[in-house]
């Protein structure tokens, strides 16, 4: 048998790789081990070419880390320290090991030179459907609830979480194209009404791998063999997700996988301020939902542990949200102004609730100072009761929306005690949000302005992010203030767990005390307060013309 022409500089190349990036690979191609001979030919060109070697991963991100302290911010912490203990420790790295440095570690000077996020939105469909390569961050993201012809009910999830690894012009520099520059990693969860839920491994591939790509008209994303394609040319529905994953948590590996069809679906949803979540000179990012995504069951199952379930009905949700999570100011008065006080902690609760009588509402709130107690909690005893002001939008059955703000308690908590790949991602045991109650003054309607979510697993539908941070999200059940069935819904809580430990072992660093100290994130010293805020007030209308110009604000902002 003749080989392949090229098969020997792939095997060559695939030799250089680590245990962890072939995994990945042939979890990608849905392979149990990666067979070589089975990779496209296309892939196996990128995979054995120069841009892909740990070799140039790691060079790359070395000169960028020199880019930036060439290049230090007025008015914010200085990473200087930060950014020279990583270039005694970066070599050669794996796609997920660079991944983990560039969303972990290198702060807001690493955010300049992505596209601005507009104000207004401007947003254009199709166009916008589309993957936003210029951006540092974006992602497609499904999630719902269906039931089998036999009754049985699953919450699913499946997310294309895309980074821009460098910004355009630099990625530019080091010959890269904008497909490229892109890391990709793959989300993707099953949980089963009474039973368990199932999380499985992230699967990280580069721009470089060949296997990252996508085509505009119709619409098609592709992570390997995993996709989200659309039937029609212009058109983003009826479309079909499609994955496969295996969740490593248990004793055994836990094969789960997915093909849903959706026909029909309610007309786009604009996020915040017509798109704009936040839009701040600059900063933030463009979001839109698609609500109300409907089932068809021609041909829409999923897969556990070989069983093959054939979907009769479900209904879902989209979301495709793109800027920047990290990002930073343009202007010094509005830089000075975020690092006058002590930085809010990152994370943040995302719910959205599909009502029977087609009504949706959705809201969203970031983690704040004033809750820093509900943060990182591990102990025996669970948190008591937290009380979040939420905002968001509601949509009537006929599709106008409107904004709305209540308030959120959530009453019972759960511990994320597993994890879909403990040797990877080391289980916390953080306690996470599990029964939420939520109240709205007006804005919704009065049969629904009142009601709770509760998961439809007794255990925490607890994930990991590729980047190392967890979180919880899974679907939910709505209850009216009667106690009655009225819907479902999906409730989303992100960065609630420290695990700094486990970003450290992702990124290839040294994961002792020491070292995470030294490359936590730097925060503002006394004296840069005190200066930020001489500053600010210095420049007191040139902060109010930038707030007067940006959009989304209130949905930031608690009363």
């Amino acid at each position: 048998m003749t080989d392949r022409p090229g098969t020997s500089n792939l095997a060559t190349a695939l030799a250089a790789l680590d245990a962890a990036t072939l995994a990945d690979l042939a979890g990608a191609l849905w392979m149990e081990t990666l067979d070589p001979a089975a990779v496209p030919p296309q892939a196996a060109a990128a995979l054995a070419g120069p841009k892909n070697s740990p070799r140039a991963h790691g060079e790359r991100m070395r000169l960028f880390i020199e880019h930036l302290l060439l290049h230090p911010l007025s008015h914010s912490p200085g990473y200087d320290a930060v950014y020279r203990r990583l270039l005694e420790e970066v070599g050669d790295l794996s796609p997920h090991q660079a991944y983990a440095i560039r969303m972990n570690f290198l702060g807001p000077p690493a955010s300049v030179g992505y596209d601005p996020v507009p104000v207004p939105a401007g947003l254009e469909f199709p166009r916008d459907h589309l993957p936003q390569l210029r951006s540092q961050v974006g992602w497609h993201f499904f999630v719902g609830s269906c039931w089998s012809a036999d009754g049985r009910e699953f919450g699913v999830e499946l997310m294309f979480f895309q980074t821009a690894m460098y910004p355009p012009e630099v990625a530019a520099g080091f010959g890269l194209t904008e497909d490229e520059n892109q890391t990709v990693e793959l989300q993707f969860a099953i949980s089963e009404a009474g039973g368990r839920h199932w999380q499985a491994a992230p699967i990280v591939l580069a721009g470089t791998s060949g296997l990252v790509g996508w085509d505009a008209d119709p619409f098609v994303y592709r992570l390997g063999r995993n996709s989200i394609r659309c039937h029609t040319s212009g058109e983003l529905l009826p479309l079909t997700i499609a994955a496969r994953g295996v969740d490593r948590g248990g004793d055994e590996p836990h094969v789960l996988a997915a093909e849903i069809t959706f026909s029909s679906g309610k007309q786009v949803l604009l996020q915040g301020d017509g798109g704009c979540m936040p839009g701040v000179d600059g900063m933030g990012t463009l979001y839109y939902s698609v609500p109300a995504l409907q089932l068809d069951p021609a041909g829409s199952w999923i897969e556990l542990d070989g069983e093959r379930i054939e979907l009769a009905r479900g209904v879902f949700w989209f979301d495709h949200q793109w800027g920047a999570i990290d990002g930073v100011p343009r202007s010094a008065v509005l830089r000075a102004a975020n690092n006058a006080s002590e930085p809010a902690p990152g994370g943040w609760d995302w719910f959205m609730a599909q009502f029977d009588g087609d009504h949706q509402v959705t809201v969203f709130n970031p983690h704040a100072n004033a809750r820093r107690a509900f943060y990182r909690q591990t102990g025996t005893t669970p948190p008591e009761t937290m009380t979040v002001v939420v905002a968001g939008t509601y949509m009537d059955p006929a599709g106008a929306t409107r904004i709305v703000r209540g308030t959120l308690k959530v009453t019972e908590w759960v511990r994320a005690d597993h994890s879909p790949d403990p040797a990877r991602y080391a289980p916390t045991g953080t306690w996470y949000p599990a029964r939420w109650e939520f109240r709205f003054a007006e804005g919704v309607p009065e049969d629904i302005a009142v009601f709770t979510m509760t998961p439809i697993v007794s255990e925490a539908q607890s994930g990991f992010f590729a980047n190392g941070a967890q979180y919880c999200e899974g679907a939910v059940v709505l209850h009216d203030a009667q106690g009655r069935d009225v819907g479902r819904g999906f409730a989303e809580s992100v960065a609630y767990a420290d695990t700094r430990r486990t970003v450290h072992l992702l990124a290839g660093l040294d994961p002792s005390d020491e070292a995470i100290a030294a490359l936590d994130k730097p925060k503002p010293t006394a004296a840069e307060k005190i200066e930020n805020t001489l500053y600010v007030a210095m420049h007191k209308k040139d902060l109010e013309a930038i707030v007067a110009a940006s959009a989304g604000l209130e949905f930031f902002i608690e009363s």
